[in-house]
């Protein structure tokens, strides 16, 4: 296994020592539900706060920013919280400029309890850079093509034939949503397997000919795990272990094989709209993973994600020949839900302005995780509400850009980063 020789960034904050607990259920089961499925249908066909705490850095590090970057760095966090009404959000910015840790606002509606940077929570399509760690992986293994078909591994995929392993990656599959299919819509609240998904996805029509259209689809990254557990007889959630948290030291990082599988202490999510104030009844916590699956359904936290961020963004799981050819010939994207700066989609990873990373977004959460390995800086942040009227990539990109300012480039500026798009926007459709 590869595994990138320089140092991780350190200064992490430890996690509590808590009993285990096990999440309420959702007051109004009805009304999640609803929100549920009408938020993961947006998110699927399109891409997918109070009290305040920082957490310093540890001998060794390189320091903090200065008084007045972090004075801009907490503006920005200000003027989210105040525009989307999240309960929280967790940001973790290190580089050799400085470090940068904070949580704002609130884990959990009923107790006011605050929001720590070291909780862990549920980082949906993040899970995709994981996924395709792993296909690439295989690649490099010789035991996998990417330019295989997808009916070598999988049948009854439509188009399967003309389908190749690469164009899954970067969705230029064609395949459509699998949250779009009622069946699944059904068992969201009490969970999917694997064969359901796959199963409901191979009923959709194709939205494009393969190749010849950029389409997110969490059916083509369930698809691909799949694939992966065909190659190598193992399942989905050992693999991510095994070849992935284990090597980097990733310990609260995983693919639950039932429920949410959040751990204590972790943040608490509410589903509502762009710039609503949840209640306790748009708690969405307790909603599990299983439906997510390859596409979404992982667990993880800031400390974690930092590290992983870094190893993604430099293939360090990777061979070199194979982590090169992930990065060619990259997708440019431009869809409101990833912001206003500049975007591409390359095998299993979003690029923007030098960063590499993932987003993700579910009922109750919004991340992103990005690393730059030419300033070896990673911006790492997450808000425990869904939709936010400023979304992750655009959050990143005015943080970065307070951060590092002009040695980074991202085609918007801070204003127009944070500048709030409307419920409608969050849900409009692309036809490109």
């Amino acid at each position: 296994m590869l595994v990138n020789s320089e140092t991780w960034p350190e200064g992490h904050p430890p996690r509590e020592q808590e009993p285990l607990t096990r999440p309420r259920t959702v007051g109004a089961r009805s009304r999640a539900a609803l929100t549920l499925v009408g938020s993961l249908l947006v998110l699927s066909l399109v891409l997918s706060a109070c009290s305040s705490s920082s957490v310093g850095t540890s001998a060794g590090n390189p320091g903090t920013f200065s008084t007045s970057t972090q004075a801009k760095l907490s503006g920005v966090l200000a003027q989210f919280l105040g525009t989307t009404h999240a309960p929280g959000v967790l940001v973790a910015i290190h580089s050799p400029e400085g470090n940068w840790v904070s949580g704002r606002g609130l884990s959990d509606l009923s107790t006011m309890k605050p929001l720590e940077p070291w909780m862990q929570y549920k980082i949906g399509s993040q899970t995709k850079a994981f996924t395709a760690t792993l296909i690439l992986q295989l690649v490099g293994e010789g035991k996998l093509s990417l330019d295989d078909d997808i009916a070598r591994w999988v049948p009854s995929v439509p188009n399967g034939q003309q389908i190749t392993i690469r164009q899954l990656l970067n969705h230029t599959s064609g395949l459509g949503d699998v949250f779009s299919v009622p069946a699944i819509q059904n068992k969201l609240l009490t969970g999917c397997t694997v064969t359901e998904l796959l199963s409901a996805g191979a009923t959709l029509a194709p939205v494009a000919a393969p190749g010849t259209k950029w389409a997110y689809s969490n059916y083509g990254y369930d698809l691909l795990g799949r694939v992966a557990e065909l190659v190598t007889g193992t399942d989905l959630s050992t693999l991510i272990r095994q070849r992935v948290a284990e090597p980097l030291g990733l310990q609260e990082t995983y693919l639950p094989v039932s429920g949410n599988g959040l751990e204590a202490p972790y943040t608490r999510g509410y589903a509502a709209g762009a710039t609503r104030a949840p209640t306790t009844e748009d708690d969405a916590t307790p909603l599990p993973q299983s439906c997510l699956w390859a596409a979404g359904g992982m667990d993880s936290d800031m400390s974690d994600l930092t590290i992983w961020s870094r190893a993604l963004a430099t293939g360090a799981l990777v061979k070199p020949q194979v982590w090169k050819e992930a990065q060619a010939d990259q997708v440019p994207v431009s869809i409101p839900q990833l912001g206003r700066g500049s975007i591409t989609w390359g095998l299993g990873f979003i690029a923007s302005g030098g960063f590499i990373g993932h987003q993700g977004g579910m009922p109750g959460y919004e991340s992103i995780s990005m690393y730059s390995p030419a300033l070896h800086a990673s911006v790492v942040l997450m808000a425990n509400k869904q939709f936010n009227a400023i979304p992750p990539m655009a959050l990143f990109h005015a943080l970065a850009l307070t951060a590092f300012g002009q040695r980074v480039d991202f085609g918007v500026t801070i204003s127009q980063a944070l500048e709030p798009l409307d419920q409608a926007q969050l849900n409009h459709i692309p036809d490109e």
